[in-house]
């Protein structure tokens, strides 16, 4: 929407096994030719017409968004590992260590009216209630007390459904969307 994603997933469950290995080696090769030793994203896009050929769009040496759905399908705190890179410690881990399990769905709720062509919404946040959610997390920065401003980016929480497959990973997301109260402005809930 906008040019920005919304949801987003882990694994991406068109790509075949071969094209994601192809990637993976590609980040790894990447990184290690620059000598990078910190969390970062490799950025690629595929060509449908083309058998999903993966050609290499860009290096973010930053977490990105979405990076929740790599933490619970690798259960590595991500956020962690960056802060203990940065402070000169040697990761509790190699490459080969890092495996992935089950699927992770993340869904970003805006401040704003879908309903009325995706328009912000901003204003004090009357109330708000994140769901406890078994195989999710809610991450946020706001609370009942938080005013949005058109200033900033519309994004008011990512609500994140992890479990076995695709299926229960939605099936989570799903329930933590219904069940998270964010009252005083509009927000894509329903949508999402």
């Amino acid at each position: 929407r906008n040019y920005q994603k919304l949801v987003e997933e882990a694994p991406a469950h068109h790509l075949d096994p071969a094209v994601r290995d192809r990637m993976f080696e590609a980040a790894l090769a990447l990184g290690g030719a620059i000598g990078y030793d910190s969390a970062g994203t490799v950025e690629f896009v595929v060509d449908a017409d083309r058998d999903d050929a993966p050609y290499f769009l860009e290096m973010n040496t930053r977490l990105q968004v979405e990076h929740p759905v790599t933490e619970l399908t690798t259960g590595i705190d991500l956020v962690e590992w960056q802060l203990r890179s940065a402070a000169g410690e040697t990761l509790g881990f190699a490459q080969e260590d890092i495996t992935r399990r089950g699927w992770a769905i993340e869904a970003r709720v805006n401040a704003e009216a879908p309903a009325h062509d995706c328009r912000a919404s901003f204003g004090a946040i009357a109330a708000y209630a994140e769901p406890t959610l078994a195989g999710g997390r809610v991450d946020s920065g706001v609370d009942e007390h938080s005013n949005v401003a058109p200033h900033y980016d519309s994004m008011i929480a990512k609500v994140i459904g992890h479990g076995a497959n695709r299926r229960s990973a939605t099936a989570r997301v799903r329930a933590g969307l219904r069940a998270f109260r964010i009252e005083g402005l509009e927000t894509n809930q329903a949508f999402l």
